[in-house]
């Protein structure tokens, strides 16, 4: 299945959370919110979302403690440094607006509160991208 094949809002959510390519990731998630607008998606349906987010092989992940200082934001290295930050974040916010979604799919909730939560996965998505092309 591929994104635009989930015929449900949740189905879609845990396909996003299913993917590893980062900037795959994002796209599919600003493709699953222009669906919900267009009413291309109108169900929420029910999925249990992964345990964990899907991330690619490499680069190996590792705690914050063990990745070296960022320095100073007022050289080209720091900027760098501080914008790949940046996406890492924006990448985990993504992942943590469609597991809500997902994860309350079953629950008897307003359709306002995954309205605003899909909001949520495509500003991020949005900002991710943004990251992504200035790096």
């Amino acid at each position: 299945m591929t994104v635009d094949g989930a015929t449900t809002l949740a189905d879609a959510f845990c396909f996003v959370l299913k993917t590893a390519p980062p900037a795959t990731k994002a796209a599919a998630a600003r493709s699953v919110a222009r669906r919900w607008r267009s009413g291309d998606i109108s169900e929420i349906g029910i999925c249990a979302p992964p345990d964990r987010p899907a991330r690619p092989d490499r680069p190996e992940l590792r705690p914050p403690r063990e990745m070296p200082r960022r320095g100073k934001a007022a050289t080209d290295k720091g900027r760098i440094a501080l914008l790949h930050a940046l996406a890492h974040i924006e990448l985990n916010a993504i992942d943590l607006a469609c597991d809500i979604i997902a994860r309350f799919s079953g629950q008897d909730l307003p359709r306002a509160f995954f309205d605003d939560w899909i909001k949520v996965a495509d500003e991020e998505a949005q900002h991710f991208m943004l990251l992504r092309d200035r790096l």
